[in-house]
C-alpha cells in the first residue's frame, strides 16, 4: 500500500521535474516476474524512482545494508519493497555474508517478482559505466537453476542531460532482455565462468544504452564538439527517432569517433582539443553561447525585439508566478544543501521535497485567497489552477530573459567592437573544418 501510494506521487513530481522523460523501446518492458532489471547508476536515488515509474508492475530494489537502521526504519524500508545487502566496503573489518539478501531474491523470484539492481554498486555522476560487480548475474543463474522459471535480465541506460538540475531531461534506453536459461547448461558445468560470462553480458549491453566516455577528459570533449558540430550531422539520424534518440545517436557517434582518433591520430585529438578550449574561453569571457554566435546578425536583431517584446507583455504573468512560486521552488535545493554536499543527492533531494513544498504551499495560497480575498467557486478553481502554470510560465519567462540578455549583448559587441566577433567566428570556422576533415576521413575509414 505504502509503495502503491508513493509510486504515483513520484510519478507525478517527475512529471514536474523534468521538462522531458523520453522511454526508448518501452515495449521491451516485460509486464512480470521472474524480472532482473538492471541499469547504470548516475543519480542516487533518482534511478530507482525513474526506472520504476516506467514499469506496469511492483518493483523490489537490492539496497546497501546501511539504509537500515531502526525497527521502525526498517519496517518502513521494506513496505518500499527494498532488499537489504552488505557491501564489502561498507563493512571493510567485517566479514561480509549476502545470504539472507541472496535468499529473498530468490524468494522473490520464485513468486514472479521484478528486482531493480544497479550493479556498479554506487551512484556516481558520470557519462561512463564503472565495474560490474557480479552479484546480480548470481542471483540470476542461482534463482532460475532453483526455480526452474523463466527468469529474464532487463538492461536499461538512464542517460540524463543534467542529473542534478530542475527541469533538465532523461532518456530511458530500454535493450532486449537477456535469458537466463541460455546460460543454465554452461552454469552447471562451470558455474564461476558462466557467472563471468554473464556479467560480462550485461556490462557490453548496459554500455550500449547510455553514454560511455572512458575518462573527463574525453567526456568534456564529446560535450564541446556536441555543442557547435552536433547540428550538422542530425541528417545522419531518421527523421522518425524522438528527439532525445537522435541526440543520443549523434553523441554515441561522437564519442566513437574520438575514442578512435585517440588511438590512430592522438596529435589530431590534441589539435582539436586545443582549439575548441581556446574558442571555448572566448566565449565565456564574452558571456556568450555557441548557437547565437553562428546567427546572422539581422536574425540576432529579429529575435532580440521578439524576446524584449515577450518580455514586456509577459512581465505582470512572470511577476504573479515569481511572487506564488518562488518559496516552494527556492526551498527544495535549500533543503539539499542543507543535507548533503554529494552533488548526486541533490536532484532527489530536491524531487522529494519538492512533492510536499508545492502542493502545501498552494493549498495555503488557496486558503488565504478564499479568507483575504473571498474566493469562491469557479473564481477559486482559476485561482489554482493558475498557480503551476504561472510557475512554468515563470521558468520559460527567466531562460528567455537570459537568452534575450545573449542577444542583445551580441549585437552591441557587433556594433562597437566589431573585430572581436569576427575573430569570434573565424575561430568557430576554424574548429568546424578541423572537426569536418575529421568526420570525412573517419567515414572513409568507416567505409
Amino acid at each position: 500500500m505504502l509503495y502503491t501510494f508513493l509510486k504515483l506521487l513520484y510519478k507525478a513530481g517527475l512529471w514536474f521535474f523534468f521538462r522531458k522523460l523520453e522511454v526508448r523501446n518501452a515495449h521491451l518492458m516485460p509486464t512480470s516476474g521472474p524480472l532482473l532489471v538492471v541499469s547504470n547508476h548516475p543519480n542516487t536515488f533518482m534511478d530507482p524512482i525513474v526506472i520504476a515509474a516506467q514499469l506496469q508492475q511492483p518493483v523490489y530494489f537490492i539496497a546497501k545494508s546501511t539504509v537500515f537502521g531502526s525497527r521502525l526504519q526498517n519496517w518502513i524500508l521494506r513496505q518500499m519493497h527494498l532488499i537489504p545487502i552488505n557491501r564489502k566496503e561498507d563493512n571493510p573489518d567485517t566479514a561480509i555474508s549476502n545470504d539472507e539478501a541472496f535468499a529473498a531474491s530468490f524468494n522473490a523470484l520464485y513468486q514472479q517478482k521484478t528486482i531493480l539492481i544497479f550493479p556498479e554498486g554506487n551512484s556516481f555522476n558520470q557519462r561512463r559505466l564503472r565495474k560490474i560487480k557480479t552479484g546480480t548475474a548470481r542471483i540470476a543463474l542461482g534463482a532460475a537453476l532453483q526455480s526452474n522459471q523463466d527468469v529474464k535480465i532487463l538492461p536499461v541506460g538512464l542517460n540524463y542531460t543534467a542529473p542534478t538540475r530542475f527541469r533538465s531531461d532523461v532518456f530511458v534506453n530500454v535493450g532486449k532482455p537477456i535469458v537466463v536459461s541460455d546460460y543454465l547448461a554452461a552454469y552447471q558445468h562451470d558455474n564461476q565462468a558462466t557467472v563471468l560470462a554473464l556479467t560480462e553480458e550485461i556490462r557490453t549491453r548496459l554500455e550500449k544504452l547510455i553514454i560511455h566516455t572512458p575518462t573527463d577528459e574525453e567526456d568534456e570533449l564529446a560535450r564541446q564538439i556536441a555543442t557547435i558540430y552536433k547540428d550538422r550531422l542530425t541528417s545522419t539520424v531518421p527523421a522518425s527517432a524522438l528527439p532525445h534518440e537522435q541526440d543520443f545517436v549523434l553523441t554515441k557517434g561522437i564519442v566513437k569517433s574520438i575514442s578512435h582518433f585517440s588511438q590512430t591520430d592522438p596529435t589530431r585529438v590534441a589539435t582539436i582539443k586545443q582549439a575548441l578550449n581556446h574558442y571555448m574561453l572566448q566565449l565565456k569571457r564574452l558571456h556568450l553561447q555557441d548557437p547565437l554566435v553562428s546567427k546572422a546578425s539581422p536574425d540576432v536583431m529579429k529575435q532580440s525585439i521578439a524576446g524584449l517584446l515577450y518580455l514586456i507583455v509577459g512581465l505582470p504573468v512572470y511577476l504573479f508566478g515569481l511572487v506564488h512560486n518562488y518559496i516552494p521552488y527556492l526551498l527544495p535545493a535549500r533543503v539539499a544543501r542543507a543535507v548533503t554536499t554529494e552533488e548526486e543527492w541533490f536532484a532527489p533531494i530536491m524531487l522529494t521535497t519538492g512533492i510536499f513544498t508545492f502542493p502545501i504551499c498552494y493549498s495555503l495560497e488557496v486558503w488565504l485567497a478564499h479568507e483575504w480575498l473571498n474566493l469562491h467557486g469557479i473564481a477559486l478553481l482559476v485561482y489554482f489552477v493558475s498557480l503551476p502554470l504561472s510557475g512554468f510560465f515563470t521558468l520559460h519567462y527567466w531562460s528567455t530573459l537570459q537568452h534575450t540578455q545573449s542577444h542583445w549583448l551580441l549585437l552591441r559587441l557587433f556594433y562597437s567592437r566589431q573585430h572581436i566577433i569576427a575573430k569570434l567566428r573565424q575561430q568557430r570556422q576554424h574548429v568546424i573544418t578541423l572537426l569536418e576533415k575529421a568526420q570525412q576521413d573517419y567515414l572513409q575509414k568507416a567505409g
